[in-house]
């Protein structure tokens, strides 16, 4: 069965080849992964990042294994992204960075992921074309941001998880003729990802995703209650449980075109109980007008809180409890909780 491209989209995180035909099937339309060679596991240790992941379980075990993905997801008539978005390469990884997206663009994969503006600027001296999507972890986070990542070559902006629905439209609507794409379910995290030097070292961990720590000011006091507050709420975040179903209809309705789900090395059940959760939900939104209304304003709008009534129920049967500001991308969207 070919699996048709249709707007907006699903994009679903995969690792293995096993996985393509049934989250196609779940109704992913892009499918994005990643795999680090030989050349560079020989030379770098697995906290020097080539995509924003160390641990095994979130790669593709060889460039062979993410060949055959790409072919199949084509086949069912998918489209495939590489992961390539580390916030810098320094001048000696370079050259293998440049390798590999000249190897990706050989097996015709259908983008590349990426957020360093050096490699950027290196594809294009090079003269090495594939259609690049910026990460989020390269903070486009304005209009300008986004002209200056369009004019290096980025044709899709993948949208910081920080900004409110507001803001996205306000920033497509600035620059119409490129496209944008929303986290919609899992990863939810209150840093600034592209000046964050927390690693993602472990499937296992909620946030931050590098070490254990605590909170103390210069001369190991507590800090002040408003600081200790501050972190005491981010500590109830968990990336793992972050959803936006609610905002949907109001981001389709601002122009962004894919919505993605989170979560390379996620095991394949779960990967698929989202895909068909979003799936379900992009198949029956409300209409809504395509400008001029503004978040606050949704509570008006006819079916819209018996929509936010549903969306609350699919989350609370994915993740098992209630949705909360914490783990909500857009809580603006949602209403007063």
């Amino acid at each position: 069965m070919n699996y048709s491209i249709k707007s907006p989209h699903i994009l679903a995180p995969i690792n293995s080849v096993e996985e393509v035909v049934p989250l196609l099937e779940a109704g992913a339309r892009w499918l994005y992964g990643g795999v680090i060679p030989s050349r560079w596991q020989e030379r770098y240790p697995s906290t020097v990042l080539l995509n924003q992941r160390t641990f095994p379980g979130a790669q593709f075990s060889s460039l062979g294994e993410f060949e055959n993905a790409v072919r199949l997801t084509q086949k069912g008539g998918g489209r495939f992204a590489l992961t390539l978005n580390a916030p810098f390469y320094m001048d000696e990884q370079l050259p293998a960075v440049l390798d590999l997206v000249r190897w990706a663009r050989d097996i015709r994969v259908d983008a590349v992921i990426a957020a360093d503006p050096g490699l950027m600027k290196a594809l294009a001296r090079d003269n090495i074309e594939v259609p690049l999507h910026l990460s989020t972890m390269g903070l486009a986070s304005n209009a300008h941001a986004v002209r200056m990542y369009s004019r290096l070559g980025v044709s899709r902006i993948i949208l910081p998880r920080f900004l409110t629905a507001e803001q996205i439209l306000e920033m497509i609507e600035s620059v119409p003729d490129l496209e944008y794409e929303a986290f919609v379910l899992v990863g939810k995290c209150p840093n600034i990802e592209g000046v964050c030097s927390f690693v993602h070292d472990s499937p296992d961990r909620r946030w931050p995703c590098e070490w254990k720590w605590e909170l103390e000011d210069e001369n190991g006091s507590a800090p002040p209650a408003r600081v200790s507050g501050h972190y005491a709420d981010l500590a109830q975040s968990d990336r793992r449980d972050g959803c936006g179903l609610c905002a949907v209809p109001f981001l389709a309705a601002a122009g962004v075109a894919a919505f993605k789900v989170v979560g390379r090395g996620t095991p394949l059940t779960r990967k698929l109980q989202l895909v068909s959760t979003l799936d379900r939900v992009l198949a029956s939104m409300p209409p809504l007008p395509a400008s001029g209304l503004s978040a606050p304003e949704l509570s008006g709008t006819p079916g819209w809180r018996e929509w936010v009534t549903r969306c609350r129920e699919e989350y609370r049967a994915i993740f098992g409890h209630p949705c909360t500001p914490h783990n909500c991308y857009y809580p603006k969207i949602c209403g007063t909780w």
